[in-house]
């Protein structure tokens, strides 16, 4: 009976989820909304449903599933625990045992990035080396290091966090972190919009960025 298990990539837009053999052949892939209302309680609910619905529709036995593999942003601590996932809504508590508890899976958590990372080096653009520097690009703006093979996580569970490196000293608008300047505001998917905008406000130049109805009020008042 062949091993399965599940990995879980939880974005601030989409949870993206697959179901692999524990040699790391993909088997199935396929995402799910990411829910971030009432400070994101629904996201690992939302997962766990998800991950059983997929159990059933595959005819898996329990007993083949040897575990979970999550990658959340922010810093994570060795035994599961995030410290703060600024764009989920979450503080800090113990991912590992909540989605142990809810599916009754052992479960990995790791920063998003440091576990994309190890898992390039595994099996994807990576394999063959023993360090290499991974920039992941989405909601945010992450970072992951591998050193001799093994994830570099800092004393906090922090290192690799690129997307908070100070960019601009100018900045006035906050970060998610808390801070202002960060690369992650001006780098990230959520960034660009954010800044596109803040552009358009300050123009009246016509753009494809803008409706229809909005370009003609422009053009008229030019």
């Amino acid at each position: 009976m062949d091993k399965l298990c599940f990995g879980i990539d939880i974005g601030g837009t989409t949870v993206k989820l697959g179901l692999f053999t524990s040699e790391g052949e993909l088997l199935d892939k396929w995402e799910i909304q990411t829910r971030k209302e009432n400070s994101g309680e629904y996201i690992l609910k939302d997962v766990a449903e998800s991950i059983k619905n997929k159990i059933t529709e595959k005819s898996i036995d329990n007993s083949q599933i040897v575990g979970l593999g999550l990658g959340v942003p922010g810093p994570v601590t060795e035994d599961g625990t995030i410290i703060e996932g600024v764009n989920l809504g979450w503080g800090i508590f113990n991912v590992a045992k909540t989605m142990k508890n809810l599916t009754g899976f052992d479960t990995k958590v790791g920063n998003d990035a440091n576990v994309a990372a190890l898992g390039e080096m595994w099996q994807g653009g990576g394999k063959g080396y023993k360090n290499l520097v991974m920039v992941t690009l989405g909601t945010g703006v992450g970072g992951g290091v591998i050193l001799n093979s093994e994830i570099l996580t800092g004393s906090n569970g922090a290192a690799g966090e690129l997307g908070h490196i100070r960019v601009n000293y100018e900045e006035k608008e906050t970060c998610g972190c808390g801070k202002t300047g960060c690369l992650e505001q001006y780098a990230s998917a959520s960034g660009i919009v954010k800044e596109a905008k803040r552009l358009l406000e300050n123009s009246k130049e016509p753009s494809v960025l803008r409706s229809e109805k909005e370009i003609k009020s422009l053009l008229w008042q030019s």
